[in-house]
């Protein structure tokens, strides 16, 4: 059993499908904790057997290696100036690879300021141009430069000249010291992306898996009941979405809802592993005020990534009650920043209610945020009849959330239900103003196969559609 458990704590960190981990849980001896029924539904998952090629998707999340080498290559130029002692740099953590910049910015009198992007921000749209003859005409923008505004990683306006050099490093040839600046200053700009980096895999991780990450393996393994249900309803929040005009799969489902109601029944239940994934008032009841204090604190912290993600990601021209993808548009990032969003919102919401705090929300509501539909999606909307979710039409007539979770705009609950009875939605059943619910129960079902949201029998099959770039828009 305890190789089990370990296998399946390894699960909650990676993207396991619900029919291998319900092959786990009937290791875990759960039919002595199901009904009939759920013992039926978990026997039939288990025997979902896939094809000897297995499944053509990856089972592990993209994660960036760090800057290793970026941060050598600085090391070793601005020790040839002089050596800079310290603590130990972890050049995967862009605050210690900040703090460290601090201290060789400092000694090379660089000013400690946000750095000229890495990566062009401003997506290439046309846009109009003039021509030879008085007229206009759309012209792509021209790029402002590999690496920034400026061109390069440094501007010889920064440096020191040749009498503050002498003065201030003596004996430092004028070599070594523009390699220490240039070598600097492009780290300091790659770990600007670094942390942008951050910030959107710890979206995709939390818009699907909530807090599993957090889940300690002592923990998780103390009850076998609870593991169960954190495993199958993780595996069940990241199964892939499907390209459809209609409704997703919810992630709770019959077997989920039969097994979260064993593991808050068994005498070792572990009420805060199970909050780490679900946020509903039967589960939060059992925290104590502690507890429930610091996950509200870890939800407010997914908030704030999430809303930084999104406010780069966001384009100040676009017509938000549009949101439809674009040209340039880079619709990986948003999509996963706002789905990172809502659910914390949720949570949060849900945490608020729950304790007592409506004060806090009807002060500071923010708002939903939508996703990007790709336009073939729109137009299969619009030919059904559906040209445009309601939702997105009051989350164009509120203050972006972003701004309101970084403090710098301000939405009240009231305000909310102010736009929401403008375009006819009920504030509280669609989750404007309370946490949303799920409406029905999912039946059990194994995971599919897919290809870009499109279903593929064979994973062989799938290989080569992805490869030749099929459903991707891509060459």
């Amino acid at each position: 059993m305890a190789d089990v458990l370990q296998r399946l704590h390894r699960g909650i960190r990676e993207r396991r499908t619900p029919q291998d981990v319900a092959q786990d849980i009937v290791e875990l001896g759960a039919k002595h904790w199901l009904s009939a029924a759920g013992t039926r539904d978990l026997y039939a998952m288990a025997r979902y057997q896939r094809t000897p090629a297995g499944s053509s998707m990856p089972a592990t999340w993209r994660h960036h290696p760090g800057l290793a080498r970026a941060y050598e290559a600085a090391r070793s130029a601005v020790d040839a100036i002089t050596p800079m002692a310290g603590p130990e740099v972890d050049p995967a953590d862009p605050a210690s690879l900040r703090r460290w910049l601090g201290a060789a910015l400092t000694m090379l009198r660089l000013p400690d300021e946000e750095p000229w992007p890495a990566r062009r921000t401003i997506p290439r749209r046309p846009v109009p141009t003039p021509s030879w003859n008085g007229g206009t005409h759309l012209q792509l923008r021209k790029p402002s430069g590999a690496r920034g505004g400026r061109g390069g990683h440094a501007d010889a306006r920064d440096r020191m000249d040749a009498a503050a050099r002498r003065a201030l490093l003596p004996g430092v040839p004028v070599r070594a010291y523009r390699r220490a600046v240039r070598a600097v200053l492009h780290l300091q700009q790659r770990t600007e992306v670094l942390a942008a980096e951050r910030d959107r895999e710890a979206s995709v991780a939390f818009g699907k898996a909530r807090l599993a990450y957090l889940v300690t393996e002592e923990e998780f393994t103390a009850c076998p009941v609870t593991a169960a249900f954190t495993a199958y309803y993780v595996a069940r929040l990241n199964m892939r979405t499907v390209f459809t005009s209609g409704r997703q799969a919810r992630p709770m489902d019959t077997l989920g809802e039969q097994l979260l109601a064993a593991a808050l029944a068994a005498p070792t239940c572990r009420p805060w592993v199970l909050a780490t994934v679900l946020t509903r008032w039967s589960v939060l009841d059992r925290l104590d005020d502690e507890q429930c204090g610091r996950l509200m604190g870890l939800y407010y912290e997914q908030l704030a990534a999430s809303a930084r993600s999104l406010r780069r990601a966001y384009d100040v021209r676009r017509d938000p009650a549009h949101m439809v993808v674009r040209a340039g548009d880079d619709s990986s990032t948003w999509n996963s920043a706002s789905r990172a969003f809502n659910q914390a919102r949720t949570g949060w919401l849900n945490l608020t209610r729950g304790l007592g705090y409506d004060d806090v929300v009807e002060a500071s509501c923010p708002g939903k945020v939508p996703a990007l539909v790709a336009a073939d999606v729109a137009a299969w909307h619009r030919r059904d009849g559906n040209d445009q979710q309601t939702d997105v039409l009051v989350w164009a007539d509120l203050p972006v959330p972003w701004d309101v979770v970084l403090g710098d705009d301000t939405c009240s609950a009231e305000m909310v239900r102010r736009a929401c009875l403008r375009h006819g939605v009920d504030p509280e059943a669609n989750g404007w103003t309370q946490p949303y619910r799920q409406d029905f129960t999912e039946l059990p079902a194994p995971a599919r196969d897919l290809v870009h949201g499109v279903t593929v029998s064979s994973p062989t099959l799938a290989g080569v559609l992805r490869q030749i770039g099929v459903f991707s828009g891509q060459r």
